[in-house]
């Protein structure tokens, strides 16, 4: 009878230890497939609930949305692998900005199939907006906005050094969540300012057709 309960108790034990494998290998294979399981800032765009709200969005256009998204990001998901395996970040970095650019123009074709195009084009400035003074390094913004090598390479080091500033304010363990928050904004909006100081009047107004109305998370 002990020796009946003993290799119960064993048996029960390597069941739990693989169901945990098991658990543990799926939760590791849905991580995302980008840099510190990032799905990018599109991604994340589709999942907010302000974002979602102001587009109109149903619950069933978000969550198709959101498949989309996900699918996308998941089909690239060798190409993120290979993007990331350079020793150094100056040689990371601009693959995987790459691969973000394919990724966001897939993901705004096949969302044609589940919102309005007017969703699409908001969602479209949307994007662009909110991802500030790192747009101007997109090709198809540069040459949209009829930036120079020398205005791009300005606006470059601008958005470096906000992104700096905004990675020491994340490491900060000094601010509440709410305080990093304004900061982040403060950052931000002197980031456009001097981005600003960089482009012509003309190339401003046609930043300001590209984004669309003044939107905030």
């Amino acid at each position: 009878m002990a020796s009946h309960h003993v290799r119960m108790s064993k048996f029960r034990l390597g069941a739990i230890a693989l169901f945990s494998a098991v658990l543990f290998a799926q939760t590791a294979s849905a991580a995302a497939p980008g840099p510190d399981g990032n799905r990018g800032h599109l991604n994340r765009l589709l999942h907010n609930p302000t974002v979602i709200a102001h587009l109109g969005l149903t619950a069933e256009q978000a969550r198709a949305a959101q498949g989309i998204s996900n699918a996308v990001i998941e089909s690239q998901r060798v190409e993120f692998e290979t993007a990331l395996k350079p020793a150094t970040k100056a040689e990371r970095v601009p693959l995987v900005k790459d691969l973000f650019i394919a990724v966001n123009a897939d993901t705004f074709k096949r969302l044609e199939s589940v919102i309005s195009a007017a969703q699409n084009q908001r969602l479209r400035q949307i994007e662009i907006h909110t991802f500030g003074v790192r747009a101007f390094g997109r090709p198809a913004v540069i040459q949209y906005l009829e930036l120079t090598p020398a205005q791009t390479e300005r606006l470059s080091k601008v958005g470096d050094a906000m992104g700096d500033q905004l990675s020491g304010l994340h490491k900060s363990s000094a601010m509440s969540a709410a305080e990093k928050k304004e900061a982040t904004g403060r950052i931000r909006t002197a980031a456009l300012a001097e981005a600003r100081q960089a482009m012509s009047p003309e190339q401003w107004v046609r930043w300001e057709l590209l984004i669309g109305a003044e939107f905030r998370l």
